[in-house]
């Protein structure tokens, strides 16, 4: 009988552990994607264009980088979107773009961070436009 007890007591102390580490992992990891930073992944180059593929979960942001190029961007999932350009006194925006929205902001000579400030996940396609 003390067998069965402390084998029923170590099950569930076992069970109670993976209960607590099962409910605490998606925190961990919303937290540890919060403080990171997100880099665009080249999908397609040629002599005329470069297509970049970026995704932000909440939180996250890019890092600061300049644009040398013009850029047509296509948003494939919809988030709010806080942009800081750096300086003394940073100046910042905050656009909401919509999936399926294809705009082509004035980033050339543009220096920046992008911050996923929304709930939810953002992705979009950037295609900047070589100088011929």
């Amino acid at each position: 009988m003390k067998r069965f007890a402390c084998g029923w007591g170590i099950g569930l102390l076992v069970g109670i552990m993976s209960g607590i580490a099962f409910l605490a992992a998606p925190l961990y990891i919303s937290l540890s994607v919060a403080a990171s930073t997100a880099q665009p992944i080249l999908l397609f180059e040629n002599d005329r264009v470069k297509a970049w593929n970026l995704t932000l979960e909440p939180g996250q942001s890019t890092p600061q980088h300049t644009h040398q190029l013009d850029e047509i961007v296509i948003c494939l999932e919809s988030s709010r979107l806080r942009i800081v350009k750096p300086g003394p006194e940073p100046e910042g925006e905050t656009v909401h773009p919509n999936a399926g929205d294809v705009f082509m902001p004035k980033v050339k000579g543009v220096t920046h961070v992008l911050t996923n400030a929304g709930e939810t996940r953002y992705r979009q396609i950037s295609i900047e436009l070589k100088e011929r």
